[in-house]
Protein backbone atom coordinates (compact mmCIF):
# COMPACT_ATOMS: atom_id res chain seq x y z
CA UNK A 1 0.00 0.00 0.00
CA UNK A 2 0.94 3.51 -0.83
CA UNK A 3 1.67 6.47 2.34
CA UNK A 4 2.53 5.65 5.68
CA UNK A 5 1.07 2.35 7.72
CA UNK A 6 0.99 1.28 11.43
CA UNK A 7 0.24 -1.98 12.95
CA UNK A 8 0.29 -2.97 16.44
CA UNK A 9 2.87 -5.45 17.32
CA UNK A 10 0.24 -7.24 19.60
CA UNK A 11 -2.10 -7.66 16.10
CA UNK A 12 1.11 -9.09 14.03
CA UNK A 13 -2.35 -11.34 12.27
CA UNK A 14 -4.02 -8.06 11.44
CA UNK A 15 -1.33 -5.81 10.30
CA UNK A 16 -3.00 -2.29 9.64
CA UNK A 17 -1.01 0.58 7.65
CA UNK A 18 -0.30 4.25 8.37
CA UNK A 19 -0.70 7.22 6.34
CA UNK A 20 -0.13 10.90 5.05
CA UNK A 21 -0.52 13.13 2.41
CA UNK A 22 3.05 12.91 0.96
CA UNK A 23 6.23 10.70 -0.20
CA UNK A 24 8.11 11.33 3.03
CA UNK A 25 10.25 9.00 3.27
CA UNK A 26 11.91 7.75 7.31
CA UNK A 27 14.89 6.89 7.23
CA UNK A 28 14.06 3.69 7.99
CA UNK A 29 11.60 2.74 5.58
CA UNK A 30 12.72 2.68 1.94
CA UNK A 31 9.17 3.49 -0.18
CA UNK A 32 7.98 2.00 -3.52
CA UNK A 33 6.03 3.83 -6.04
CA UNK A 34 2.59 2.53 -7.55
CA UNK A 35 2.49 4.12 -10.40
CA UNK A 36 1.51 3.37 -13.96
CA UNK A 37 2.98 3.36 -17.33
CA UNK A 38 2.80 6.88 -19.32
CA UNK A 39 -0.60 6.81 -21.08
CA UNK A 40 1.09 6.37 -24.73
CA UNK A 41 2.15 2.92 -23.72
CA UNK A 42 -1.27 1.28 -22.33
CA UNK A 43 -3.18 0.01 -25.00
CA UNK A 44 -4.38 -3.10 -26.71
CA UNK A 45 -5.54 -4.30 -29.46
CA UNK A 46 -9.44 -3.70 -29.44
CA UNK A 47 -8.09 0.18 -28.54
CA UNK A 48 -5.72 0.70 -30.86
CA UNK A 49 -8.30 3.00 -33.96
CA UNK A 50 -9.69 5.09 -31.18
CA UNK A 51 -7.06 5.79 -29.37
CA UNK A 52 -5.06 6.74 -32.86
CA UNK A 53 -7.92 8.98 -33.44
CA UNK A 54 -7.59 10.82 -29.70
CA UNK A 55 -3.85 11.03 -29.85
CA UNK A 56 -3.83 12.85 -33.07
CA UNK A 57 -6.51 15.01 -32.87
CA UNK A 58 -4.79 16.13 -29.41
CA UNK A 59 -1.61 16.98 -31.00
CA UNK A 60 -3.10 19.78 -33.11
CA UNK A 61 -1.69 22.89 -33.18
CA UNK A 62 -4.14 24.84 -30.72
CA UNK A 63 -5.39 27.87 -32.61
CA UNK A 64 -6.32 30.12 -29.34
CA UNK A 65 -2.73 30.71 -29.19
CA UNK A 66 -3.11 32.32 -32.50
CA UNK A 67 -6.40 34.42 -31.21
CA UNK A 68 -4.49 35.49 -28.08
CA UNK A 69 -1.42 36.69 -29.92
CA UNK A 70 -4.03 38.66 -32.38
CA UNK A 71 -6.10 40.00 -29.72
CA UNK A 72 -2.53 41.18 -27.77
CA UNK A 73 -1.84 42.60 -31.55
CA UNK A 74 -4.81 44.83 -31.80
CA UNK A 75 -5.36 45.62 -28.11
CA UNK A 76 -4.12 49.31 -28.01
CA UNK A 77 -6.26 49.80 -31.11
CA UNK A 78 -9.93 50.47 -32.27
CA UNK A 79 -9.62 47.29 -33.40
CA UNK A 80 -9.51 45.29 -30.01
CA UNK A 81 -13.21 44.41 -30.49
CA UNK A 82 -12.20 41.83 -33.21
CA UNK A 83 -8.85 40.75 -31.18
CA UNK A 84 -11.80 39.52 -28.84
CA UNK A 85 -13.63 37.57 -31.24
CA UNK A 86 -10.62 36.08 -32.54
CA UNK A 87 -9.77 34.50 -29.22
CA UNK A 88 -14.10 33.08 -28.86
CA UNK A 89 -13.43 31.88 -32.67
CA UNK A 90 -10.48 30.20 -32.08
CA UNK A 91 -11.38 28.60 -28.79
CA UNK A 92 -14.35 27.11 -30.86
CA UNK A 93 -12.45 26.06 -34.03
CA UNK A 94 -9.97 24.13 -31.78
CA UNK A 95 -12.57 22.57 -30.28
CA UNK A 96 -14.01 21.51 -33.34
CA UNK A 97 -10.85 19.97 -34.59
CA UNK A 98 -9.81 18.34 -31.83
CA UNK A 99 -12.68 16.82 -30.44
CA UNK A 100 -13.56 12.60 -31.15
CA UNK A 101 -17.23 11.71 -31.17
CA UNK A 102 -17.94 8.44 -29.05
CA UNK A 103 -21.44 7.35 -29.41
CA UNK A 104 -22.81 3.96 -27.84
CA UNK A 105 -25.95 2.60 -29.40
CA UNK A 106 -27.46 0.78 -26.34
CA UNK A 107 -30.73 -0.86 -26.19
CA UNK A 108 -32.95 -2.25 -23.09
CA UNK A 109 -31.22 -4.80 -21.69
CA UNK A 110 -27.64 -3.62 -22.26
CA UNK A 111 -29.11 -0.41 -20.48
CA UNK A 112 -29.86 -1.92 -17.43
CA UNK A 113 -26.12 -3.64 -16.66
CA UNK A 114 -25.03 -0.77 -17.47
CA UNK A 115 -26.84 1.20 -15.06
CA UNK A 116 -25.59 -1.61 -12.73
CA UNK A 117 -22.04 -0.29 -13.23
CA UNK A 118 -23.24 3.37 -12.46
CA UNK A 119 -24.95 2.35 -9.14
CA UNK A 120 -21.48 0.32 -8.21
CA UNK A 121 -19.89 4.13 -9.07
CA UNK A 122 -22.56 5.25 -7.40
CA UNK A 123 -21.33 3.86 -3.96
CA UNK A 124 -18.08 4.56 -3.71
CA UNK A 125 -18.97 8.20 -4.88
CA UNK A 126 -21.16 8.38 -1.84
CA UNK A 127 -18.54 7.07 0.76
CA UNK A 128 -16.92 9.96 2.97
CA UNK A 129 -13.38 10.01 1.86
CA UNK A 130 -11.51 8.88 -0.80
CA UNK A 131 -7.57 8.46 -1.47
CA UNK A 132 -5.31 7.87 -4.42
CA UNK A 133 -2.53 5.88 -2.73
CA UNK A 134 1.02 6.75 -4.67
CA UNK A 135 3.87 4.88 -2.55
CA UNK A 136 4.13 2.34 0.11
CA UNK A 137 7.43 1.25 2.06
CA UNK A 138 7.44 -1.86 4.51
CA UNK A 139 8.22 -1.04 8.06
CA UNK A 140 10.81 -2.75 10.26
CA UNK A 141 11.14 -0.85 13.30
CA UNK A 142 7.19 -0.77 14.31
CA UNK A 143 7.56 0.86 17.65
CA UNK A 144 8.39 4.11 16.08
CA UNK A 145 5.51 3.85 13.10
CA UNK A 146 2.54 3.25 15.97
CA UNK A 147 3.03 -0.47 15.74
CA UNK A 148 2.83 -0.64 11.49
CA UNK A 149 3.79 -2.95 9.28
CA UNK A 150 3.29 -0.69 6.13
CA UNK A 151 3.75 3.38 5.14
CA UNK A 152 2.20 4.70 2.89
CA UNK A 153 1.56 8.15 0.97
CA UNK A 154 -1.83 9.19 0.50
CA UNK A 155 -3.26 11.89 -1.29
CA UNK A 156 -6.96 12.88 -1.33
CA UNK A 157 -9.05 12.37 -4.12
CA UNK A 158 -12.25 13.07 -5.39
CA UNK A 159 -14.65 10.69 -7.45
CA UNK A 160 -17.15 12.00 -10.22
CA UNK A 161 -18.87 11.98 -13.60
CA UNK A 162 -16.73 14.07 -15.60
CA UNK A 163 -15.37 13.52 -19.57
CA UNK A 164 -12.32 13.71 -20.86
CA UNK A 165 -11.74 17.16 -22.79
CA UNK A 166 -12.24 16.60 -26.24
CA UNK A 167 -14.16 13.81 -26.20
CA UNK A 168 -18.06 14.00 -26.50
CA UNK A 169 -20.14 10.79 -25.92
CA UNK A 170 -23.92 9.92 -24.82
CA UNK A 171 -23.15 8.00 -21.30
CA UNK A 172 -21.90 9.18 -18.29
CA UNK A 173 -18.46 8.41 -17.38
CA UNK A 174 -17.13 7.97 -13.74
CA UNK A 175 -13.36 9.34 -13.23
CA UNK A 176 -10.83 8.56 -10.66
CA UNK A 177 -7.50 11.03 -10.50
CA UNK A 178 -4.43 9.05 -10.24
CA UNK A 179 -1.68 11.64 -9.39
CA UNK A 180 -0.57 12.06 -13.10
CA UNK A 181 -3.66 10.79 -14.59
CA UNK A 182 -7.29 9.97 -14.65
CA UNK A 183 -8.78 7.39 -15.39
CA UNK A 184 -12.29 7.30 -17.39
CA UNK A 185 -14.35 4.70 -17.09
CA UNK A 186 -16.62 4.13 -20.28
CA UNK A 187 -19.09 1.25 -20.82
CA UNK A 188 -16.57 -1.07 -22.34
CA UNK A 189 -13.00 0.26 -21.68
CA UNK A 190 -10.95 2.66 -19.38
CA UNK A 191 -9.54 5.83 -21.04
CA UNK A 192 -6.06 6.89 -19.41
CA UNK A 193 -5.44 10.56 -19.93
CA UNK A 194 -2.39 12.20 -18.81
CA UNK A 195 -2.28 15.62 -19.92
CA UNK A 196 -2.35 15.50 -24.02
CA UNK A 197 -1.64 12.06 -23.75
CA UNK A 198 -4.18 9.07 -24.03
CA UNK A 199 -4.23 5.08 -23.14
CA UNK A 200 -6.68 2.40 -22.91
CA UNK A 201 -7.86 -0.85 -21.18
CA UNK A 202 -10.51 -3.15 -22.29
CA UNK A 203 -12.69 -4.22 -19.68
CA UNK A 204 -11.59 -7.87 -20.59
CA UNK A 205 -7.86 -6.93 -19.56
CA UNK A 206 -8.34 -5.47 -16.36
CA UNK A 207 -7.72 -6.82 -12.86
CA UNK A 208 -9.49 -5.51 -10.31
CA UNK A 209 -8.86 -6.52 -7.09
CA UNK A 210 -10.94 -5.39 -3.64
CA UNK A 211 -10.39 -5.82 0.08
CA UNK A 212 -10.57 -4.44 2.96
CA UNK A 213 -7.56 -3.26 4.77
CA UNK A 214 -6.33 -1.81 8.43
CA UNK A 215 -5.58 1.43 8.80
CA UNK A 216 -4.04 4.03 11.71
CA UNK A 217 -6.08 7.38 11.22
CA UNK A 218 -3.92 10.06 12.34
CA UNK A 219 -6.68 12.64 11.24
CA UNK A 220 -10.72 12.74 11.47
CA UNK A 221 -12.39 9.26 11.24
CA UNK A 222 -14.84 9.51 8.43
CA UNK A 223 -17.96 8.65 10.08
CA UNK A 224 -18.52 5.96 7.64
CA UNK A 225 -15.90 3.85 8.79
CA UNK A 226 -15.55 1.40 11.28
CA UNK A 227 -13.28 1.15 14.37
CA UNK A 228 -11.39 -2.34 14.88
CA UNK A 229 -8.95 -1.06 17.19
CA UNK A 230 -7.03 0.93 18.52
CA UNK A 231 -2.70 1.83 18.93
CA UNK A 232 -0.65 4.09 20.23
CA UNK A 233 1.81 6.62 18.17
CA UNK A 234 4.61 4.71 19.55
CA UNK A 235 3.93 1.61 20.87
CA UNK A 236 5.74 -1.09 23.03
CA UNK A 237 6.33 -4.76 22.09
CA UNK A 238 2.91 -5.74 23.78
CA UNK A 239 1.49 -2.89 22.14
CA UNK A 240 0.87 -0.73 24.95
CA UNK A 241 2.08 2.88 24.99
CA UNK A 242 5.85 3.64 24.90
CA UNK A 243 6.10 5.79 28.14
CA UNK A 244 9.34 7.53 26.99
CA UNK A 245 7.60 9.32 24.63
CA UNK A 246 5.53 12.35 25.67
CA UNK A 247 2.12 13.07 23.65
CA UNK A 248 2.13 9.81 22.89
CA UNK A 249 -1.68 9.62 21.77
CA UNK A 250 -4.03 6.74 21.45
CA UNK A 251 -5.13 6.25 17.45
CA UNK A 252 -7.93 4.48 16.21
CA UNK A 253 -7.47 1.57 13.92
CA UNK A 254 -10.17 1.79 10.89
CA UNK A 255 -11.27 -0.39 8.29
CA UNK A 256 -11.16 0.55 4.82
CA UNK A 257 -12.27 -0.53 1.37
CA UNK A 258 -9.26 -0.74 -0.90
CA UNK A 259 -9.46 -0.88 -4.65
CA UNK A 260 -6.45 -2.07 -7.03
CA UNK A 261 -6.86 -1.68 -11.09
CA UNK A 262 -4.24 -3.52 -12.97
CA UNK A 263 -3.46 -4.74 -16.22
CA UNK A 264 -0.49 -6.31 -18.02
CA UNK A 265 -0.16 -3.25 -20.45
CA UNK A 266 0.58 -1.22 -17.48
CA UNK A 267 -2.05 0.28 -16.02
CA UNK A 268 -1.18 -0.22 -11.63
CA UNK A 269 -3.43 2.16 -9.41
CA UNK A 270 -4.28 1.58 -5.76
CA UNK A 271 -7.28 3.77 -4.13
CA UNK A 272 -8.62 4.12 -0.65
CA UNK A 273 -12.14 4.36 0.17
CA UNK A 274 -13.43 5.34 4.06
CA UNK A 275 -16.48 2.61 3.80
CA UNK A 276 -15.69 -0.98 4.02
CA UNK A 277 -17.05 -3.44 1.40
CA UNK A 278 -17.24 -0.93 -1.23
CA UNK A 279 -16.16 -1.72 -4.58
CA UNK A 280 -17.43 -5.41 -4.98
CA UNK A 281 -20.16 -4.23 -6.89
CA UNK A 282 -17.79 -2.83 -9.61
CA UNK A 283 -15.65 -5.82 -9.39
CA UNK A 284 -18.05 -8.14 -10.39
CA UNK A 285 -18.79 -6.09 -13.35
CA UNK A 286 -15.42 -5.79 -14.38
CA UNK A 287 -13.97 -9.27 -13.65
CA UNK A 288 -17.01 -11.53 -13.25
CA UNK A 289 -19.16 -10.40 -15.39
CA UNK A 290 -19.97 -12.20 -19.06
CA UNK A 291 -18.78 -9.28 -21.39
CA UNK A 292 -19.12 -11.70 -24.34
CA UNK A 293 -22.82 -9.88 -24.28
CA UNK A 294 -21.69 -6.45 -23.40
CA UNK A 295 -18.77 -6.33 -26.18
CA UNK A 296 -21.04 -7.54 -28.93
CA UNK A 297 -23.54 -5.04 -27.80
CA UNK A 298 -20.99 -2.52 -27.27
CA UNK A 299 -18.87 -3.36 -30.53
CA UNK A 300 -21.48 -0.40 -32.95
CA UNK A 301 -19.97 1.98 -30.39
CA UNK A 302 -16.70 1.34 -31.69
CA UNK A 303 -17.62 1.30 -35.04
CA UNK A 304 -19.68 4.48 -34.75
CA UNK A 305 -17.18 6.85 -33.47
CA UNK A 306 -17.59 10.13 -35.52
CA UNK A 307 -14.58 12.33 -36.25
CA UNK A 308 -13.99 15.74 -37.44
Amino acid sequence: MIGKGKSREGTRDNPASYGNGTINQPSDVIMHEIESRDALEIFDSSSQEILSEINRKYKKFPLWTLGVAIAALLSSSSYMFLGLLSIVASILLDRYRKTTTIIYDIDEATESKIQAFYDSFNDIMSADRKWHISASGDVTDRKYHAGASTLIARSSISINYSIPKYIRTNVKVPCIPVGKQKLYFFPDKILIVQRRQVGAVSYGRIRVECTETRFIEEGAVPGDTTVVDHTWGYVNKNGGPDRRFKNNRQLPIVLYSQLHFSSNTGLNELVHVSRPGVGNGLKQYLNEYDFSYTKDRLSSAHSSVATH
